[in-house]
């Protein structure tokens, strides 16, 4: 089952009582879905009173229903890490939740939100196919993401520099899309990296309509939508040009220039393989949290405080329960090679 997490309080506060009872005759509209006006303090009942097989997509971003706070567990210059993790878990740690979890950001606009909902709407019971991928890297990182990139692609992975803002195009209707660049919560760009150059690589004007796309970014706050109006966010203005999933970071992110894949990198590789095996997106994001747990508790015996923000930092925009076509995730690399045959 899906509940839907809103809290009619606070977006009565934000949008009047009008649009908040827009937003409910919206939910309403979604079959089979558990609405419920909750408050953060209360979803941990809700959440520790489900099955397993329940997941959860709240509606709002920081305003409407809040972030979860943590302490950072590492020595960077985030003070505390924004996390869903602790919405999710049926206990009172947030590192490793037990629900599938999505959320719905605002961007300070109802009509961006209404919106969402009704593609929740349009999808109840539809995979969403999987035909074009992009991916873009910074130079300096080229090796470890071509080995995620891989994962999903056969096709060419684009490194900023050279690649920059000028140059990048993103075909419309791209429906996996990678991205390992640098990231601010300052801007609304991501940068590239060469030596000691640090080009823009992507603006919100290098988004074209990406109807049903995926997208997964390790930038520094690549999720990062506090406060922010949809122009002045990338996670934003992906999600208002037709992503229906986005997977990125809160905070500042951590991943190493080679391989193996480890902190980012290895979550980025491991809910790829999720969502390839036809996985639902929520459960492909849990999932991937939990077999990091395993592989880095089995590596090196213990969590160090990247592996810990890792777990924490990385969020899911949109309806948890959308997933790919199996039959298309088998086809698609198959349909890469044949393309460069012709």
């Amino acid at each position: 089952m899906l509940y839907i997490i809103w809290n009619k309080k606070n977006t009565e506060k934000q949008y009047g009582k009008r649009g908040a009872k827009g937003l409910k005759k919206a939910f309403n509209e979604i079959k089979g879905a558990n609405v419920i006006d909750s408050t953060p303090e209360n979803l941990s009942d809700i959440v520790f009173n489900s099955e397993k097989e329940d997941s959860f997509l709240i509606v709002g971003g920081h305003k409407l229903f809040p972030f979860y706070e943590v302490d950072n567990p590492t020595t960077d210059g985030d003070r505390i890490v924004w996390t869903d993790n602790f919405y999710g878990s049926t206990d009172d740690d947030p590192l490793l939740p037990e629900r599938a979890m999505g959320r719905l950001p605002d961007g300070r606009d109802l009509d961006f939100l209404l919106i969402q909902i009704a593609k929740v709407r349009e999808t109840q019971n539809k995979s969403i196919p999987n035909e074009a991928t992009f991916g873009l890297s910074t130079a300096v990182w080229e090796d470890t993401s071509r080995n995620i990139y891989k994962i999903i692609s056969d096709n060419e992975l684009l490194l900023s520099p050279a690649e920059t803002t000028d140059t990048i195009k993103i075909e419309e209707n791209t429906e996996i899309l990678y991205f390992n660049l640098h990231g601010s919560n300052r801007t609304n760009k991501w940068y590239g990296q060469g030596g000691i150059r640090y080009p823009v690589a992507l603006t919100p004007l290098n988004i074209p309509d990406l109807r049903d796309a995926i997208v997964f970014t390790e930038a520094c706050y690549g999720a990062y939508t506090i406060d922010k109006e949809i122009s002045e966010s990338l996670a934003l203005t992906f999600i208002q040009a037709g992503t229906r999933c986005f997977v990125g970071s809160t905070t500042v992110a951590y991943g190493p220039r080679v391989p193996p894949p480890t902190e980012a990198d290895l979550l980025a590789s491991l809910f790829f393989h999720e969502i390839l095996k036809g996985n639902k997106f929520g459960f492909a994001l849990l999932n991937a949290k939990h077999e990091f747990f395993k592989i880095i508790i089995d590596k090196q015996g213990f969590l160090d405080g990247d592996d810990k923000k890792t777990l924490l930092q990385f969020v899911l925009y949109g309806n948890p329960e959308d997933r790919l076509s199996h039959r298309d995730t088998e086809n698609t690399k198959k349909k890469h090679r044949d393309e460069k045959r012709k």
